[in-house]
């Protein structure tokens, strides 16, 4: 599940935490890991009406078994999933989005190489991790603003040293939350042709009338993915480029077809117990008679973002810094400024 750019969820992470080992009679051993963060952000131009933001990034807690050849996960608390250029939420209003147990499944392995889940599931689809204490960053950038965070439904994989394969049938963006769920499939397919490298090519494809809801607006929207790594001793780096598309439907609550696109590099430089991470990303919403924002900044709005994000980790201590720009053609702050700056700081525990 951790393997480098098969799960976008983790490919962002901090690093691994000092899970706990828990052996029981019955289930065998369990592991045990989470997060307990605060943040502040402090925006010079603001989404919405609050300039400068306090509160809970990550109180999570891991609980997970292997699948040998049965197995789980859950992963339950509180989560804030804040965005650059965009509004900043609530944790409380974050965690009401996926329930205060975002992930939920159970996994078998009948042979190695070969699983199947079922249940909540993270997406497959881009590089950094809904849980902020997973990504390399407080802010999440705007092509993670376009993709999908957790699914309902029934994923297979199978993975060899040199490629993985994965599809699936789900709830696309969470419209089991709706009164008229609709399927949607999703798959993926990876190569690592070295050890610390790795290229993969993924997929949701929804039904066309999905309806929105809290989640995705709209719901509809059809994700081409690729996400690239490599990593060279100490230096980490990154790719995630992303296409959407919304096809017209009027159940949908999409008028006309609707098209955004982008995308973002990533690196890291990782010298315990310090690491330096950053992201540079360009994203474009296209223009159309419908009005269909996809990107968060405005209907046909084009912009670069930038982040850069410092941290210090020692034992079960985490402290990081960030500073994070963003420079669109058309004003997306509430003051009509074409611009924004965030100043942020996370402090916690990983254990």
């Amino acid at each position: 599940m951790r393997k480098l750019a098969l799960i976008g969820s983790v490919l962002g992470a901090l690093g691994s935490a000092h899970a706990l080992e828990l052996k029981t009679d019955l289930l065998g051993t369990l592991k045990i890991e989470g997060a307990l963060t605060g943040y502040m952000l402090h925006s010079n131009n603001t989404s919405d009406t609050k300039k400068t933001r306090y509160d809970v990034g990550s109180a999570i807690i891991s609980l997970s078994k292997p699948a040998e050849p049965f197995g789980f996960t859950l992963m339950g608390g509180a989560y804030a999933t804040p965005v650059v250029g965009a509004g900043l939420l609530k944790t409380s209003d974050t965690t009401d989005l996926f329930s205060a147990l975002p992930v939920a499944y159970v996994e078998y392995a009948p042979i190695k190489g070969l699983s199947l889940q079922a249940g909540k599931l993270p997406t497959i689809i881009g590089y950094e991790s809904a849980f902020t204490y997973l990504n390399n960053y407080i802010q999440r950038g705007l092509i993670w603003n376009m993709q999908p965070v957790i699914n309902n439904g029934v994923r297979v994989a199978y993975s060899t040293d040199l490629f993985t394969v994965k599809a699936g049938i789900n709830d696309g963006f969470y419209t089991l939350s709706t009164t008229d769920p609709k399927v949607a499939f999703e798959g993926s397919i990876g190569i690592t042709p070295i050890k610390d490298a790795s290229l993969s090519f993924n997929f949701l494809i929804p039904d066309k009338d999905s309806k929105p809801n809290d989640t995705a607006f709209p719901a509809n929207k059809r994700e081409y993915n690729i996400v690239a790594s490599y990593t060279f001793e100490n230096l980490s780096f990154g790719a995630d480029l992303m296409y959407v598309e919304a096809p017209k439907s009027s159940k949908a609550g999409v008028p006309e077809k609707a098209k955004a696109s982008g995308g973002c590099v990533h690196f890291s430089y990782n010298i315990k117990p310090f690491k330096l991470s950053g992201r540079a990303e360009y994203v474009k919403d296209n223009s159309d008679v419908g009005g269909i924002d996809l990107l968060g900044l405005g209907d046909g709005n084009k912009g670069w973002t930038f982040t850069i994000t410092p941290a210090y980790k020692s034992g079960p201590l985490m402290v990081r810094a960030e500073v994070s720009y963003v420079k669109a053609d058309n004003p997306f702050t509430t003051n009509g400024k074409k611009n924004q700056t965030r100043l942020g700081l996370e402090v916690g525990f990983l254990f």
